[in-house]
């Protein structure tokens, strides 16, 4: 059965095309097609062959028909959340159990069949990896929660948690080999292990296999791995004692999965992908394509001498081209990108990251990072200046600040829970704020505050027009309205968009994405579904 976010999907769509915008005075296109997922990290073949990814953003785990590429919400949010999953094999007495990490949360939860999610285990803060034994045995992990201590469950008998071992290092995915040994990679290193679940001893099976992230083991008994930070996928082979790389994908890799037939699964997290491997005749496929994790706020930016519209995320920001809506990613930098706003000027890329909590500034010629703080309790609209000074609104402290290269300065205080920023010149700010359902000018050098448009629904992004009118983002309606300034006359530009972030593991202020391009075209981000909107609005 079709779950929550999956229905907001095809409802979005439905109303997107069967009422073709009717009531939208603008030209309303698809940009980047919605995705069914918000980043995938930890993946499961079952039984029947259907492969289960988990989504700690989008606090759901996933069904995916690996045939079709189709995908239903096996666990909605918010029991959903998860880091990764396990599956009770058959023929033992946690057949069909569906166990995952709820990561932030710092649970272990479960799915009988025809139950309902229970709570295993709670106060296990970073718990990662888990997996069932052959024999339906259970176990997890905390990885950087102190003493990374490794667990075995019951999930049956109703037993207490059983300590197997402490502190000896982060373990992420791992899996059982057929010699009864957990096999498992010591994350932030270079290095595989194999642990004796009995006694607690673990013992060095490869190193120099890059930064490994999660292992499974191969009909053969040996180990594949993948590498989160340079996509390299390899092949442990233990008689031999020797490894070797077999195939390469887009980084950041989370998590693999190997089918009866060999089939190796892919999780590619930033992507919200699914990718298939055959290492038999090194044969590739997409199961399920993705574009970004979560889509929110926009620049406009220039790539390789086209417009592009800059998309922040929290797996890295990413530029689309305005014109084919093609999607380019830069290369994976330990997610030095992530973010949730966004702008792009005078040479530089600045972004706030309401996760976080953080700002940093990049020189784009360099690429090197200029300025950071975290400083700022919850940054969310970013604007640099037409000198490259970045002006952040932050939503916590109710106050407009600049960013300099080792400070932050306050411009304006007493605002009224801001998110959404715009610069009209390098000294006035236009900005949204939600406990008003206003949008404010706020002079940069006097600090006064001056209301300009009131009466809103939970405005968040917003943009200049060329026409001179704001744009701006209503998610809870899901729509995008222009507003004369002047006269306070307001129209929908378009509706039914999947602008929502319901459901999803960001704060509900979190700014939604709106730019608008050269020639006038309106760029919006959809984070319900991670599709890309263009809106061009109608000359009378």
């Amino acid at each position: 059965m079709v779950q929550a976010q999956i229905f907001r999907i095809l409802l979005t769509f439905a109303l997107t095309f069967l009422m073709g915008f009717a009531a939208s005075a603008a030209d309303v296109k698809i940009l980047v097609p919605a995705s069914p997922m918000h980043a995938v990290e930890g993946i499961a073949v079952a039984a029947d062959g259907s492969i289960y990814g988990t989504s700690i953003h989008g606090q759901s785990v996933y069904r995916i028909n690996p045939k079709t590429g189709h995908v239903d919400i096996a666990v909605a949010s918010p029991d959903g959340e998860s880091d990764d999953v396990a599956i009770g094999p058959p023929g033992t007495p946690a057949a069909g159990i569906l166990a995952w990490t709820a990561q932030r949360s710092g649970e272990i939860r479960i799915l009988r069949p025809g139950g309902k999610p229970e709570v295993l285990m709670r106060n296990v803060p970073r718990v990662n990896p888990i997996a069932f034994n052959a024999q339906g045995r259970l176990f997890t992990a905390q990885a950087g929660a102190g003493d990374d201590t490794l667990w075995e469950l019951d999930a049956i008998g109703g037993q207490p948690p059983r300590v197997v071992a402490k502190n000896q290092g982060q373990l992420n995915g791992f899996n059982f080999g057929a010699d009864g040994r957990l096999y498992a990679p010591l994350f932030r290193t270079d290095k595989l292990v194999a642990v004796d679940v009995e006694t607690g001893t673990y013992t060095q099976i490869a190193k120099n296999v890059g930064a490994p992230a999660s292992v499974k083991i191969d009909a053969a008994g040996d180990v594949i791995s993948v590498d989160y930070l340079t996509g390299d996928v390899w092949r442990t082979v233990m008689k031999a004692g020797e490894s070797k790389i077999i195939a390469t994908y887009p980084a950041p890799l989370d998590s693999l999965a190997i089918a009866a037939d060999g089939t190796i699964y892919l999780a590619s997290v930033a992507d919200s992908s699914i990718f298939a491997f055959n290492p038999k005749n090194k044969a590739r496929k997409i199961v399920v394509r993705g574009s970004f994790t979560v889509a929110l706020g926009m620049s406009i930016a220039n790539l390789k001498g086209r417009e592009t519209v800059l998309v922040a995320d929290p797996f890295g920001y990413r530029y689309v081209d305005t014109a084919t809506g093609v999607m380019t990613r830069p290369p994976w930098a330990a997610n030095r990108g992530a973010s949730t706003a966004i702008a792009a000027r005078a040479g530089y890329i600045a972004f706030s990251n309401a996760d976080a909590k953080n700002v940093k500034k990049i020189d784009v010629q360099t690429d090197e990072v200029v300025a950071a703080t975290k400083n700022i309790k919850a940054p969310r609209g970013i604007a640099l200046t037409s000198q490259g000074d970045v002006i952040v609104a932050d939503a916590a402290d109710n106050r407009i600040v600049k960013l300099t290269t080792d400070s932050v300065i306050d411009l304006a205080r007493d605002l009224r829970q801001p998110v959404g920023l715009v610069l009209e010149s390098d000294t006035v700010a236009l900005v949204t704020e939600l406990d008003t359902r206003s949008i404010a000018r706020v002079d940069l050098v006097s600090g006064l505050r001056s209301e300009v448009v009131t009466g809103l629904t939970a405005p968040t992004g917003l943009a200049l027009m060329k026409d001179g009118r704001i744009a701006v983002v209503e998610p809870t309606l899901g729509q995008v309205i222009a507003i004369n300034p002047q006269s306070g006359t307001r129209t929908v530009l378009a509706s039914g968009l999947a602008l929502s972030l319901d459901g999803l593991d960001l704060p509900q202020n979190t700014t939604a994405g709106i730019a608008v391009g050269s020639n006038g075209a309106i760029y919006v981000s959809c984070p319900g579904d991670n599709s890309i909107v263009k809106i061009k609005p109608n000359v009378k």
